[in-house]
């Protein structure tokens, strides 16, 4: 037998695997960067994403290996190096570095609009993302939106919800409908101009297309901005996504239109036309700027979901937790009884003396965690801090889950107990690590609308009913559906009528 021959014997497809598997396998450890953080190997290629995404419940895995690699680990995802960070400090000292302001780049939107580079406010990075984000707030403030004189068109949308709840006389229902059409109103009246009949079926449509996609976004926004994403376009899952979104933009899309076709430069309405007026400026004196109309669909379409999704969830767990704790329940009532009185609604100027009622909507808040894993960041340069060296591109996640069940910040974290939210006076105490709103530049912009909009929605719930679970219906079940953002399970409630 020649050399050559016993060469090519040697070589079977076995070995070859087995040599190529190696190969990786060194060059990998090689080119891993030194003095990261902490965490698990995983698998050559894959990380540990296979393990990860086989447990479910990320943000519990995570929270799990934090226990042993410390607030701030690394793992390895598909290639894709990530950094999660687990504590309160953690999470205000990395969202507070300049370094990390960046979102990781996504494919979701690359066909969603003609032009591929628009990506709205939350995708989007860089100057795109601090020109465009100044402006909508500056819109969105000159609206009222968040200020004392926009309680009015809030109370009106949840008076309208009232009304709804009281035609059930008493009678089961589940409340996910009502809930998202009332609070998709509030923000639709910001941008579109317009409020949606709690019976107009398309836009019931456009609701559940909106709570499918959250479903089916499972892990957060963890998988969704990894790069191996942008190859699975063929999925039945990513074309349901795609399908979802471009029927939405389809519709906001319409109003876009017709906003353009009745435009007055002079009269404003709404974000639209705003939106518009600095478009037409910005063409007119020939400047170069990131407010496009593409991106101001993409903006209306983001206020749309955020504005929605996060508010018409926690106020269901907040329906929830009212049926599962009566005596939570009666005691808000209590409060309310004492100081609005039976003959008026509640309103923001009581609200410095509704301290229980404000510090259940707080615990509620707290031990849901919506948004459980918070949208990623991405570091934008080779970036020193927590004493280690983080690369040019890795991807920040963090885990407010695990800070909302932090035994160093919450004394018995898993119980449901408002009065950690009060001081030793009865008053309101803002605790330092509640984080509903995400922290840092990047922290939500409607802050203030979401807390005006939850304090009214929910005072006038208590107000006018008693939520009690329905006769032969299964038990209360506080698990949560792990989608995009943390749900309730469905659920049916009693509206009781108080006297």
């Amino acid at each position: 037998m020649t050399p050559l021959e016993v060469i090519t014997d040697c070589l079977t497809v076995k070995s070859i695997l087995m040599y190529v598997g190696v190969f990786y396998v060194a060059l990998w450890f090689i080119r891993r960067p030194r003095n990261l953080p902490p965490g698990p190997t995983g698998l050559p290629f894959l990380g540990y994403f296979p393990k990860l995404a086989l447990q479910g419940n990320e943000y519990k895995s995570l929270a799990l290996l934090a226990k042993t690699y410390g607030d701030v680990l690394s793992l390895n995802l598909c290639g894709q190096l990530v950094v999660v960070v687990s504590s309160y400090e953690a999470v205000k000292k990395a969202f507070a570095h300049p370094n990390c302001s960046d979102r990781p780049p996504t494919t979701f939107y690359s066909k969603a609009t003609p032009d591929g580079k628009a990506l709205g406010v939350v995708a989007a990075s860089g100057p795109s993302w601090s020109e465009q984000r100044k402006f909508s707030l500056k819109v969105l403030r000159g609206l009222g939106v968040g200020k004392a004189s926009f309680e009015e068109a809030i109370a009106g949308e949840a008076n309208c919800l009232i009304k709804e709840m009281k035609s059930r006389k008493g009678d089961p229902f589940n409340p996910i409908d009502l809930i998202n059409n009332a609070v998709a109103n509030v923000i639709c009246s910001v941008t579109l101009g317009k409020t949606f009949d709690y019976s107009d079926t398309k836009f019931q449509q456009l609701l559940r297309m909106m709570n499918r996609n959250f479903e089916i976004l499972r892990g957060g926004s963890l998988y969704q901005l990894l790069p191996f994403v942008r190859y699975l376009t063929f999925t039945a899952t990513f074309k349901e996504l795609q399908w979802n979104l471009h029927q939405r933009l389809r519709f906001l899309g319409e109003y876009v239109d017709d906003h353009r076709q009745h435009w007055d430069p002079d009269n404003p309405r709404d974000f639209i036309d705003v939106f518009l007026g600095e478009i037409h400026n910005n063409e007119k004196n020939n400047i170069k700027s990131h407010v496009t109309p593409y991106n101001m669909l993409l903006t209306v379409f983001e206020l749309f979901v955020a504005g929605t999704e996060t508010v018409s969830s926690t106020l269901r767990w907040a329906l929830l937790y009212a049926m599962a704790y009566p005596e939570v329940q009666s005691k808000i009532q209590r409060e309310l009884d004492e100081v609005v009185g039976r003959n008026r609604l509640p309103c923001l100027a009581d609200k410095p003396e509704l301290s229980y009622t404000e510090a259940t909507i707080e615990e509620v808040q707290r031990i849901a965690c919506v948004g459980a894993l918070g949208l990623p960041h991405m570091f934008s340069r080779d970036t020193s801090i927590f004493g280690h060296d983080i690369p040019r591109k890795t991807i920040l996640v963090p885990n407010f889950w695990a800070v909302s069940r932090d035994p160093n910040l919450w004394s018995e974290p898993e119980k449901f107990r408002p009065e950690r939210f009060l001081d030793e006076n009865g008053k309101v105490r803002h605790r330092e690590g509640h984080l509903p709103f995400s922290t840092g530049r990047r922290a939500c912009p409607g802050e203030q609308l979401a807390k005006m909009e939850l304090f009214i929605f929910f005072s006038f719930f208590l107000h006018q009913f008693t939520f009690v679970k329905p006769d032969n219906s299964p038990p209360i079940s506080l698990k949560a559906v792990n989608g995009l953002t943390l749900t309730p399970t469905p659920f049916e409630t009693c509206a009781i009528l108080r006297e």
